[in-house]
């Protein structure tokens, strides 16, 4: 199942508003702190340099708490850390599966890495 129909199957959301959240959540149905949480995931991953006091009390302005955001912070952390290591094992790229060396291909069959 893919994320947008995963997120269609959780929330109820029709196609039309998945796929104006995928193109441009600011402008979509989500609420606003589902908009603060974004705009914040998507700052942590594009500009992180930027990051400052100002954007954990802006989530906090819309009802998250610390332990929240923290959860927010490791989301985003860990998937970039996945993609990237997703990216510079060549997993992105599904011809790139079947030329691994078949020693790594059987770590990653048994979820080793």
């Amino acid at each position: 199942m893919n994320h947008g129909a995963l997120l269609r199957q959780i929330s109820g959301l029709e196609k039309q508003d998945v796929v104006q959240i995928g193109k441009d959540y600011k402008g979509s149905v989500l609420n606003e702190q589902d908009k603060v949480m974004l705009a914040f995931a998507e700052k942590i991953n594009d500009a992180p340099h930027l990051l400052c006091r100002t954007d954990i009390e802006q989530l906090r302005q819309v009802g998250f708490n610390d332990e929240n955001i923290l959860d927010i912070i490791a989301s985003v952390a860990y998937r970039n850390f996945s993609n990237r290591l997703n990216i510079a094992i060549g997993l992105d790229d599904p011809d790139n599966l079947s030329k691994l060396d078949p020693d790594f291909k059987a770590m990653l069959d048994a979820k080793v890495l």
